[in-house]
């Protein structure tokens, strides 16, 4: 399918016919890329229905999304892009050679002896300032980027594409995401998805929350000479934070687990931080 926004970009409408004849894609309202090709046919056991397995999802861009005044939003629609897979699957495709910004195209635009060795040097300074400035941002994972010197050749180059990603399977996925591995951060794992979403909103990162609980844990060890103990005095901890030492309130961390135990529930947050206390413990 091609995104209904491409109808009113000056520089890939009057493709938009090729993509439907060449490539059978179909009119979606698709917000976060411009085109999304089935591809990579798998069968039944049976062998008897073929179905595309993966799907390839393209950005298309031209010079003028690396203007000044719109470098900022453009990259930020990539970071998004990006995202959507994790880099898998994923291309942005750049046309060096927009056609005449009017209503009216020329066929001159598309014909035999303009369609290569013509092409606009502001075009390939653009790609490789973008080829450039996608190198320097760790942020952003590798994305293929396809220079494209005629609208036409649009169709050929991305089946050219996907022969070519065909033939390399699939990297393996993750073992496992930040956010599942945030779920784990309890004495009594998994952790409720809600939990771990209160927990991503009150505290940075996981360098942040260990901060926090440790120095709780802390705290609790030099006061109590029995491990068992502490648990139970973890209520009058919080209730009062004359107990702690300035260093252990400093940023917020106490402020921060109060509002932890009154969002998710003491239990849990008790669990939270008895687990980072047996980290604590074990080093």
């Amino acid at each position: 399918m091609f995104a209904t926004s491409l109808r009113r970009r000056s520089s890939f409408a009057p493709g938009i016919h090729s993509l439907q004849s060449d490539l059978d894609l179909r009119e979606n309202n698709i917000v976060t890329h411009d085109l999304e090709i089935p591809f990579g046919s798998t069968t039944d056991p049976r062998g008897r229905n073929t179905t595309s397995s993966r799907r390839l999802r393209v950005l298309l861009l031209a010079p003028s999304a690396i203007d000044e005044t719109k470098l900022t939003a453009t990259f930020e629609r990539i970071a998004h892009f990006a995202s959507l897979t994790g880099g898998e699957d994923v291309a942005i495709t750049f046309l060096l050679n927009p056609p005449q910004t009017s209503n009216f195209v020329s066929a001159k635009y598309f014909a035999p002896g303009t369609k290569s060795g013509n092409t606009n040097l502001e075009g390939v300074h653009a790609y490789a300032k973008i080829q450039a400035e996608m190198l320097s941002d760790d942020s952003i994972p590798h994305i293929p980027t396809l220079p494209l010197s005629n609208l036409e050749a649009l169709p050929a180059l991305l089946k050219r594409h996907m022969a070519n990603l065909s033939r390399s399977p699939l990297k393996p996925k993750p073992a496992a995401t930040t956010f599942e591995l945030l779920q784990l951060c309890t004495a009594n794992p998994p952790m409720a998805q809600h939990t771990a979403f209160v927990l991503s909103d009150l505290f940075r990162d996981l360098r942040d929350l260990a901060t926090a609980c440790t120095a709780v844990a802390a705290e609790q060890e030099s006061s109590s000479p029995l491990v068992p103990g502490m648990s139970s005095q973890m209520s009058g901890a919080w209730e009062s934070s004359n107990g702690l030492s300035s260093q252990f309130v400093q940023g917020g961390s106490m402020d921060r687990l109060k509002r932890l135990r009154d969002l998710v529930g003491e239990q849990d947050c008790q669990n939270i931080v008895d687990f980072w206390r047996e980290e604590w413990l074990l080093e």
